[in-house]
């Protein structure tokens, strides 16, 4: 298993854990996680399963360990499949980062950040908006 899966397994472990033993208050580290499980990544999911027949897909990095950091963090690219890979070029990364109790931020290189929303408020429907934004930014690098 990669250490991406271990610590995504370890993180979700940790949730459940947390639900099993009647925890009333979620930790924000938590928070995040659940988040990133259950809206971003389903919605990185829906993305590839449309943008599969166009021989790019989003990669995805999570850590959603807390022995290893300290807010849930998702980074996704575009790139080629690998059937596609012929030299074209890999996308932008995005890191998403959940913090301060549930601030959902979004930073691209060479930007200083940008507050999303909430884990309330960025809903699917909002996240598949800032992975469109994702597609029609590599689509223009790409010509």
């Amino acid at each position: 298993m990669s250490r991406v899966q271990d610590a995504f397994l370890a993180g979700r472990e940790a949730s459940s854990q947390g639900r099993a033993a009647g925890v009333a208050a979620v930790s924000a580290f938590d928070r995040g996680v659940a988040w990133a499980r259950d809206v971003l990544l389903p919605a990185l999911e829906r993305a590839n399963a449309d943008l599969g027949v166009h021989g790019v897909q989003f990669r995805v990095d999570t850590n959603l360990d807390p022995r290893s950091t300290n807010h849930a963090h998702v980074d996704f690219w575009i790139a080629p499949t690998a059937e596609q890979s012929g030299g074209s070029p890999h996308g932008l990364r995005h890191s998403i980062n959940v913090r301060d109790g549930g601030d959902v931020w979004l930073y691209r290189h060479g930007d200083s950040g940008e507050k999303l929303g909430t884990v309330e408020t960025m809903d699917a429907d909002a996240c598949e908006t800032m992975l469109a934004r994702a597609a029609g930014d590599y689509a223009r690098t790409t010509g």
